[in-house]
């Protein structure tokens, strides 16, 4: 069996969406399914990720006048460069063969795309969150934790799709379900605000920790190898001594099992931090971010602190202080974010319904 996965990265998209396929890519190739990508090198990619991790990758053209560089972070079209038939044509160029699984992680490619593609694959499966505009699908899956998941796609699939939703299919790495025998350290924080991080949070966050010596241990900063603040992180973190810079982390669960609170955007990283029922301060940097977070907020899984565009390292020196004076609060609040994914099993499950 083949399996190609439509999806792409940027400093604009972020490498979520990615990293999720790879996870995805790496449980089916376990299957026995020839995996292969297709992406367009749009500026700030992370792409190099696929053919290290030993995916055959197909690039599409660069767009000498891509729209990508629209100011509104919701224009999610313009995060293709183009429009959804020209991307089908391109793809279909490229193709030399049939698939039997066509899998699209992206928030500018809907029906149309799918359509134009059908011809090239036995089945499509959608992976979405936004639940903003129709596809053509046989699966979908949404790993968000939502009070409406049960209905929001039901006028935006075809009758037979068959959905996968809720955190029971997020799409967690193998290193999350690993029995590794790690200590939760007192006073030990992890930062990671994802990819792209457009607001510097992480900046942000490394000059507040700065302010709290007494009361941080040790810091892990995590970020891309395409972070916009990778040189000025790279130094800040050489001079304290409670800090680590880690570059293109690939331990992450280990990380999470140390630390006693993280700080971070919202996205798929909330499912890896309530695997390790590791408390939270989140930050949303994407409006599609928003209702999960309150969500979880709601329940006790993670503390929401507001949107990016919002917080500044005064705000983060507070809330830090807050919380960690606050041990049987992070507590509880771990136990919550625990409670959130006691049935998941990751891509495998996810594997056994695709293959099943």
């Amino acid at each position: 069996m083949k399996a190609l996965f439509r999806v792409d990265s940027s400093a604009r998209i972020g490498s979520g969406h990615l990293m999720r396929c790879l996870t995805l890519a790496h449980a089916l190739r376990h299957s026995g399914v020839d995996c292969h990508f297709i992406c367009r090198p749009h500026a700030g990619h992370s792409a190099q990720l696929i053919q290290q991790q030993g995916f055959p990758l197909i690039q599409l053209p660069s767009l000498a006048n891509q729209t990508n560089a629209s100011a509104d972070p919701a224009d999610y079209l313009s995060w293709l460069g183009c429009t959804e038939q020209q991307d089908a044509d391109d793809c279909i160029a490229k193709l030399n063969e049939r698939y039997d699984w066509l899998v699209v992680d992206h928030y500018a490619l809907a029906a149309e795309f799918c359509a134009a593609l059908r011809p090239y694959c036995q089945q499509i499966l959608i992976i979405d969150d936004l639940a903003n505009r129709e596809h053509d699908c046989d699966w979908l899956l949404d790993q968000n934790l939502l009070p409406d998941q049960q209905s929001r796609y039901q006028p935006l699939v075809p009758a037979t799709c068959k959905l996968l939703l809720g955190p029971q299919y997020a799409l967690l790495r193998e290193e999350f379900f690993q029995t590794e025998a790690v200590t939760r350290q007192a006073g030990r924080l992890l930062v990671f605000f994802g990819g792209s991080d457009p607001f510097q949070l992480t900046l942000k966050s490394v000059k507040a920790i700065e302010q709290l010596p007494n009361l941080i241990a040790h810091a892990d900063i995590v970020i891309s190898a395409q972070h916009p603040d990778h040189m000025q992180l790279e130094a800040l973190c050489l001079q304290q001594a409670n800090m680590q810079l880690h570059i293109q982390c690939t331990h992450m669960a280990s990380l999470m099992l140390q630390a006693q609170l993280m700080l971070g955007a919202g996205g798929s990283t909330h499912w890896e931090r309530c695997i390790s029922a590791l408390p939270a301060l989140v930050v949303t940097v994407a409006d599609n971010q928003v209702p999960t977070t309150r969500y979880l907020h709601q329940l006790g899984a993670c503390h929401w602190l507001g949107q990016g565009d919002a917080i500044d390292q005064a705000g983060l020196q507070q809330a830090i202080r807050h919380w960690l004076e606050q041990p049987e609060q992070l507590d509880e609040m771990a136990q919550q974010a625990k409670h959130v994914m006691l049935s998941n099993q990751g891509a495998r499950t996810v594997c056994e319904h695709l293959l099943r």
